[in-house]
């Protein structure tokens, strides 16, 4: 039984980031009371999420017993002002400051003061989100990552005004649900993976605009060395493991060559216009067949969970060393 001050957790948004927080919600014991206005949403969530719940317990992440009559612990409701129960809810909408904040009016409508609205927001600061709002202390940043249900990132921000309540709130569900909460020290657009992601991107598309390789060719560069070692190790652990003065040296005279553009790349604005969203319309940087962009998705999702296993393997054997140095 969770904590009364977050739980029922309301949830408004059922696309596929709000599906997956739902399912991971419920797979940690949350009862979830989830907006969303279209039926055909509803029924696609429901049955996600029963098959990922169902995939946890085959998994053998979950006993069976957790996922016990899991549909008593889901609801639906067609608008955000039927949150008022839920003294924590998450907004998981598009990037859409406009459409979030229509949300946010309704809400304000509805719940109690004391309610915390986290967003699920991959770039917008909390000051701009919570800007005008009768109670702006109540607003946090809650930045989850696809696949909600498995993978254990979670970034949480406060704004200037936000509570210490509502970060504690918000850091307790992050635990509660596996997850290992960043908790950043000030209100930054973009946060910490999202401003690292799209550093590496525009240098990514950069290399392709310039003719320097091909996507394929960056692809395979990134994933035979930064994707080999990154999963247990972030940037500054690896500096430490590879030679922290190499890097200032090669810093110097690389960081004036890379890209420092403030618009879209060509490569980038090439592919938007013609209209390529990737493997939703099968339409990339890569050519992709029905039965090609399917399997991608199996393999993404057995590839998190196979990665999940690993890196707990590994990091279990540096706590249990590390402890028998120390002694």
């Amino acid at each position: 039984m969770h904590n009364s001050k977050i739980d029922p957790v309301g949830l408004v948004g059922l696309g596929l980031m709000g599906r997956g927080i739902a399912a991971c919600l419920i797979a940690h014991g949350f009862t979830v009371i989830a907006c969303n206005r279209t039926h055909e949403r509803v029924h696609q969530a429901r049955e996600q999420i029963g098959r990922t719940l169902k995939e946890l317990v085959r998994r053998k992440v979950l006993s069976r017993d957790k996922i016990k009559n899991w549909e008593e612990r889901f609801h639906f409701v067609r608008s955000p002002k039927e949150l008022a129960p839920c003294p924590f809810i998450i907004e998981s909408l598009r990037e859409d400051l406009k459409v979030k904040k229509e949300v946010y009016d309704q809400l304000e409508e509805a719940v109690a003061p004391e309610t915390v609205i986290a967003s699920n927001t991959s770039s917008f600061p909390v000051a701009l989100l919570a800007e005008g709002r009768k109670h702006p202390e109540r607003f946090v940043v809650m930045h989850w990552a696809e696949p909600a249900w498995i993978t254990r990132f979670m970034e949480i921000v406060r704004g200037e005004k936000t509570s210490d309540e509502a970060v504690r709130r918000a850091e307790e569900i992050g635990l509660a649900c596996d997850k290992e909460p960043s908790l950043l020290n000030f209100d930054i657009r973009g946060f910490i993976t999202n401003r690292l992601m799209y550093a590496f991107i525009r240098e990514a598309c950069y290399l392709v605009d310039i003719g320097a390789a091909t996507p394929e060719m960056v692809d395979r560069s990134f994933r035979n060395d930064v994707g080999w070692w990154s999963a247990l190790a972030g940037p500054f652990r690896w500096m430490d493991l590879t030679g922290i003065h190499s890097y200032g040296a090669v810093m110097e005279g690389l960081l004036p060559e890379l890209s420092s553009r403030k618009r879209l790349p060509k490569v980038m604005r090439d592919m938007l216009k013609k209209g390529g969203t990737g493997i939703a319309n099968r339409t990339g940087f890569y050519p992709y067949t029905e039965q090609s962009a399917k399997a991608w998705e199996e393999v993404w999702i057995d590839f998190t969970y196979d990665m999940r296993r690993l890196v707990k393997k590994h990091e279990k054997r540096l706590h249990t060393r590390s402890k028998g140095h120390t002694r």
